[in-house]
């Protein structure tokens, strides 16, 4: 596994493309924050292990992401 830089910081560097997943000081997930959905996102690394880590705090929630997603996308 990949080392985790920790920065205490007064704002987001956010790039297009990046996602944001928000977990409430309850543990709760609060927002999902992606970027335009298309089948390029899709195919993107960030998306995938964006789906993993969902997984993970809400099992079940990689396959309503790409189910939802393939309705939208047709």
């Amino acid at each position: 596994m990949s080392k985790v830089d920790i920065a205490i910081d007064d704002h987001l560097d956010i790039e297009v493309g990046d996602s944001v997943i928000v977990i409430k000081a309850d543990g709760s997930l609060g927002k999902v924050i992606l970027p335009e959905m298309n089948r390029d996102t899709q195919q993107t690394e960030g998306y995938k292990k964006m789906l993993k880590v969902l997984d993970l705090q809400k099992p079940g929630a990689e396959k309503d992401f790409k189910d939802y997603n393939k309705n939208k996308l047709h």
